[in-house]
């Protein structure tokens, strides 16, 4: 190997290793009991076999690993898990090969219910929800699909027909009853 080689790669090795310091003040000793708390088994049981990681169907997508997420759980970086992307399917693959019976999408689930709570809440969650109330999904319906549709012979999307301004406010009447519109800030979206 030549120098330039040689040379590329020490650089690209630097690059590629990211310091972190974890300090006392960053942990949370009762984070896994508050996992437990609000629906997730013990964290502090996983074995760190990685099978959960293995048959995610997520997993070679993002970067964040079921496995790590579990890790730093047991470790309580309550601030850094919370702030990972909400990317868990919840198909219970994990559940099905966890040798410790853990099942990481209930403990998933818990997580996303403890970041609501502190208000840490992905920007596409707030849209899902205001797509929900405007339109009765959580995408918001395509003029071209409505004309696809046409062509095709079948009737209009359903939240073009006029009789669902009734359905859209049922969808309202509930967010609004559940709290769900102040949980995740769209309270000014819900027609009460």
């Amino acid at each position: 190997m030549g120098e330039v080689e040689k040379t590329f790669i020490s650089g690209l090795k630097e690059e590629l290793v990211e310091e972190k310091v974890i300090d006392e003040s960053q942990l949370d000793p009762n984070f896994a009991k508050e996992i437990k708390k609000y629906g997730g088994k013990d964290v502090m049981t996983c074995l760190q076999c990685g099978n959960c990681t293995g048959v995610c169907p997520i997993s070679l997508k993002i970067d964040y690993k079921t496995r790590s997420i579990i890790k730093y759980c047991q470790f309580g970086l309550r601030t850094y898990t919370l702030g990972t992307r909400w990317v868990c399917a919840t198909c219970y693959r994990c559940y099905e090969h966890c040798p410790a019976d853990i099942n990481p999408a209930e403990v998933m689930i818990a997580l996303r219910h403890i970041a609501v709570r502190e208000g840490v809440i992905p920007p596409f969650i707030k849209v899902a929800a205001t797509n929900l109330v405007r339109y009765g999904q959580s995408v918001k319906p395509d003029e071209e699909i409505n004309k696809i549709r046409k062509e095709l012979g079948l009737g209009d999307i359903h939240t073009f027909s006029p009789d669902f301004k009734k359905v859209l406010r049922e969808i309202s009447v509930l967010i609004h009853a559940s709290k769900y519109d102040k949980l995740i800030g769209i309270e000014d979206e819900v027609m009460v």
